[in-house]
């Protein structure tokens, strides 16, 4: 499956030491990508920030998504996904998260810290367990009103993402979205 990351540093490989950083980890602890080129571009700008002096387009290739390694946002969990989990923990998951892949991950997260709350601890634990159970990603759409869009998609380990491509990028912002001007591969 072929994606788009935007970023103001140029690098060779994905790193998650500084996940959160740039957009936040609102949709999950990951590599944070997307099916859709303009939304990358935007996101090479990190938002709340002076115009950082340079910007990188890397398109990058992950396994495809299947119903057994990936959570969708605002989609039933699979049963295959749910039953995998529910082994490892040893309880069962509480009706109300079955129905929603983001509820699902906070309580993984949860359960798995005895925390209350979700927050950053709780989305990386329950990353690194999805990942050791063959659930990759986390999937939402890049428009909450076109849920048969583009997806943007989190990916829980950086080594399941290989860049293909990367490239020098210029932008401007237009009516508040950054936008592609130039480009060079490098």
């Amino acid at each position: 499956m072929i994606l788009y990351h935007g970023s103001p540093f140029l690098f060779d490989k994905f790193n998650l030491s500084g996940a959160g950083e740039g957009t936040g980890i609102k949709f999950g602890f990951g590599v944070y990508l997307t099916e859709a080129e303009a939304s990358a571009v935007h996101y090479s700008q990190p938002r709340n920030l002076e115009l950082m002096p340079e910007h990188y387009l890397y398109t990058v290739e992950i396994p495809d998504l299947t119903e057994d390694n990936h959570l969708t946002s605002a989609l039933p969990v699979s049963p295959i996904i749910l039953n995998k989990v529910e082994e490892k923990l040893g309880v069962s998951a509480p009706e109300k998260v079955k129905t929603q892949g983001k509820e699902f991950r906070k309580w993984v997260g949860m359960t798995l810290t005895g925390s209350q709350k979700a927050g950053f601890a709780e989305e990386k634990a329950a990353a690194e367990l999805l990942n050791s159970l063959d659930v990759l990603y986390n999937a939402w759409p890049t428009a909450q009103t076109k849920p048969d869009g583009p997806k943007n998609i989190a990916v829980f380990d950086a080594a399941n993402v290989r860049i293909i491509k990367r490239e020098r990028i210029d932008i401007e912002n237009k009516c508040k979205k950054w936008v592609l001007t130039d480009r060079k591969e490098i």
